[in-house]
């Protein structure tokens, strides 16, 4: 991307963030250094994009949570840190969910696990944007995911497409149509359980038609997001 078109995307940002999250412009103009990776650019138009859609078809509220006046993006996943700005939910006056972005999730598999082996790099997954219960602490379960995020500013290969579902599994097992948390967005209902909605965001579109009944089995929802 070229200057001019960052500079256009980042304040396109800035304004959705102004309006659903009452974050200022003078706020969020530290959202990403110029000459960051065009893929972190993107996980902030994604994060947008969510914030103005759960408020817009839920009727929730977000607020920002920031230390500092500037707002400063985490660039590497890690367990939950409040050090760096995220979001709060809320629903009827009620904390409802949080909002991080990079942060790594504890494994389906590595919490059913009979033998203990200490922690290893498989007992992790990161998710770049995630909606979680309050008050989480570390990394977080699958059954205290309530949207988990992945975004890809990149031409998608059918290897990227299993490795989605290979994720999937990780975050909950396949299950008949059970009710998420949600009262239509992203989805009232997931086949899934834990109910967590898995939804991958992306600037590849061709691709996506070839998956998405598929995709829908396995409560994937695929949507295709330009900057």
């Amino acid at each position: 991307m070229s200057t001019p078109e960052i500079n256009k995307t980042k304040r396109k940002i800035t304004k959705i963030l102004n309006k659903y999250a009452k974050v200022s412009p003078s706020r969020s103009r530290g959202l990403l250094n110029i000459n960051e990776l065009v893929g972190k650019l993107y996980e902030a138009s994604v994060l947008a994009e969510v914030i103005e859609k759960i408020v817009k078809e839920e009727n929730l509220r977000v607020t920002l949570v920031a230390n500092g006046n500037k707002l400063r993006f985490r660039q590497k996943g890690g367990s939950i840190d409040r050090n760096f700005p995220y979001f709060q939910i809320w629903r009827d006056g009620n904390l409802f969910a949080e909002l991080f972005m990079d942060v790594y999730f504890k494994t389906l598999s590595s919490i059913q696990r009979t033998v203990s082996s200490g922690d290893n790099r498989a007992d992790y997954h990161e998710l770049d944007l995630a909606i979680i219960l309050p008050d989480v602490q570390d990394h977080p379960s699958p059954e205290e995911i309530m949207i988990a995020i992945e975004c890809k500013n990149t031409t998608l290969k059918k290897s990227t497409m299993r490795e989605l579902l290979g994720f999937r599994r990780e975050l909950s097992y396949l299950s008949n149509s059970e009710q998420t948390v949600f009262k239509k967005w992203p989805a009232k209902f997931i086949n899934a359980n834990p109910a967590s909605v898995h939804m991958l965001y992306t600037t590849h579109s061709g691709i996506l038609e070839n998956y998405r009944s598929n995709f829908d089995v396995f409560g994937i929802i695929l949507i295709h997001h330009r900057m």
